[in-house]
């Protein structure tokens, strides 16, 4: 794995995903019980894994399977979820430092998320932050093959600021980050805090991997 700092030295745009590396979106109303009141909207019969996942994307999967209306009522109440969620909570520590920081040394900095574009919108807002990002790449409809893993968010952000994916670079905690940015020709940089995650994430390559984001500070 490539240094990181060697890494961002050869970029012009930072990705940033938002659930983990910019806020704990459900640390103060929990995924589960998100993950509940989506059930709800779908119905009974529920497949015995959607029944028992605390993931709402799981649901949100499950719903569009089921039909574009069904989709667009789920994606809907995650949305105002989401909005509900981020107004809890705040910017994990160091985060906002970080982000002027880069753009202070000339980076453009995009978040790129499966979380929708209005709750995080609405929370850089709250935290001043929303002057330092250049664009949001996020959820903003209600089909999952949309999302990460897959690589069309990071498409279109590449496309809206008119590079190339060798000048990006993909910041996240999560296996669909970096499998993403992989399909996108952006490179990636894993965040993991527990040895737990930094094993799993490790084992998928990507190239580089921090513990903290103090390390992915230039300045000294």
């Amino acid at each position: 794995m490539t240094g990181v700092r060697e890494l961002l030295q050869d970029k012009d745009h930072v990705f940033l995903d938002f659930d983990g590396p910019v806020c704990d979106v459900f640390a103060r109303l929990p995924a589960r019980e998100v993950a509940d009141r989506l059930k709800q909207l779908v119905g009974p019969g529920l497949p015995r894994e959607v029944s028992a996942s605390a993931d709402p994307f799981d649901v949100l999967r499950y719903a569009a399977s089921c039909g574009p209306n069904a989709a667009h009522v789920v994606e809907r109440q995650l949305s105002r979820l989401e909005n509900e969620a981020v107004s809890l909570v705040s910017p994990a520590p160091g985060v906002p430092e970080l982000i002027r920081e880069w753009v202070s040394q000339g980076f453009t900095v995009t978040i790129v998320s499966n979380n929708s574009v209005e709750a995080i919108r609405a929370f850089l807002t709250v935290h001043e932050l929303a002057g330092h990002v250049r664009r949001i790449s996020a959820r903003a409809m209600s089909d999952p093959e949309h999302l990460k893993p897959q690589p069309a968010l990071l498409d279109a952000a590449v496309k809206a600021l008119g590079t190339s994916p060798g000048k990006c670079v993909m910041v996240g905690d999560s296996a669909a980050d970096v499998l993403a940015a992989r399909a996108a020709g952006v490179a990636s940089v894993a965040f993991a805090t527990t040895p737990a995650k930094r094993k799993s994430l490790a084992a998928l390559a990507p190239d580089a991997l921090v513990s903290d984001l103090a390390d992915l500070r230039l300045a000294p």
